[in-house]
């Protein structure tokens, strides 16, 4: 009896050792059909990372509908009241909004921004894409986006049927840190991260030959690399608003990229660059040449979206107050426009100049 337990037990074993263990076929993190395509992080291989495209990384359903702040928002108000006491800039109202957020920044910073108007309206003739802090040296247009977030709150009746959406601080890590600085948390200058047609060919090439590697231009090691970039991209893909906006400081001038003049819609473009300028007290326009992997080149001369830069004055945090209200007709008016051409207030603007 004994003798044949054992001879039973070690055909048994030898049985055991020729089983194959399978993979779990329900087991989503080793099946590659059910993957979930992610944004690469930004250490992998240089070359794989080159080949990712624009259509790959961007989502194709955004749920940006926001009942309540999370936990994460509202430890970024919390930073975002720090920093407004730190430069004595009094109440922030951070915690006042309701903050759409999807994406963190390197250092887990949330990408936050706010929206007025109905957003479930399937389509708008107006919206209104505003941007500030995308270089966090320039301190000013963060306070800038703010008050313009309050007073918007304040005044509904200046947003009508129209949406405006407010990104107040687009590199929150440039910002949030002893001192600030104009690239992201990786080095990288948001705003030569666009991926531009001429990109490939001219940001490296630039930034080393006119630039002379300037780590405040590093355009990174490809386009589109930068979490705040592609937060960007994906902001005017979801809303594909009729204008963009961007603040930054300190050159005095308000300089616009988009379609032609000669075009209808440029011409409508023009009127409100004109109007905006004579609202701020005939605030300097200059037409400034637009960079390999900017803002201005990727939406408004290659998308043909009229991208407005407002160049504040400077960055001196205790003139904020001063800025916002020198420039607040001229951004209602600029809420309120929705681009369309009138012949007679051209040439009524053309005789003033």
């Amino acid at each position: 009896m004994i003798k044949l337990l054992y001879i039973t037990f070690l055909l048994f074993t030898i049985s055991c050792a020729n089983i194959e263990i399978l993979d779990n076929p329900f087991d989503e993190s080793k099946s590659s059909d059910n993957a979930t395509k992610e944004i690469p992080d930004a250490d992998k291989d240089e070359q794989s990372q080159k080949l990712i495209n624009e259509e790959e990384i961007l989502p194709k359903v955004y749920v940006t509908k926001t009942k309540e702040n999370t936990e994460e928002v509202k430890k970024y108000c919390d930073k975002t009241n720090d920093y407004f006491a730190k430069y004595n800039w009094g109440k922030s109202h951070c915690h006042d909004f309701t903050w759409h957020h999807v994406r963190n920044s390197y250092w887990g910073n949330p990408i936050a921004w706010y929206v007025f108007g109905d957003e479930e309206q399937k389509e708008h003739k107006n919206v209104t894409l505003i941007m500030c802090g995308v270089h966090g040296d320039e301190i000013t247009p963060i306070k800038f986006c703010y008050d313009l977030l309050w007073d918007l709150k304040q005044n509904p009746q200046i947003i009508g049927d129209n949406l405006i959406i407010i990104a107040p601080i687009v590199t929150p890590d440039s910002f949030f840190r002893k001192k600030p600085t104009r690239t992201n948390a990786r080095g990288v200058d948001i705003n030569r991260n666009f991926p531009t047609k001429d990109w490939a060919r001219n940001a490296i090439r630039l930034w080393k030959n006119r630039y002379g590697s300037d780590k405040r231009r590093y355009p990174g090691k490809y386009a589109l690399s930068e979490q705040e970039t592609i937060f960007s991209v994906n902001i005017i893909n979801l809303y594909n608003p009729q204008k963009i906006i961007s603040v930054h400081a300190p050159l005095t001038l308000l300089d616009y990229d988009g379609p032609s003049f000669s075009q209808n819609e440029g011409k409508a473009a023009k009127q409100l660059l004109v109007q905006m300028s004579k609202k701020a007290g005939k605030y300097k326009i200059s037409n400034y040449p637009f960079f390999t992997g900017s803002l201005g080149n990727w939406a408004g001369n290659e998308r043909n979206i009229p991208t407005y830069t407002l160049e504040l004055p400077n960055s001196d945090w205790n003139k904020t107050d001063t800025y916002y209200n020198m420039f607040r007709t001229a951004l209602h008016h600029a809420i309120q426009d929705n681009l369309s051409y009138s012949e007679k207030e051209t040439k009524s603007s053309t005789q003033k100049q």
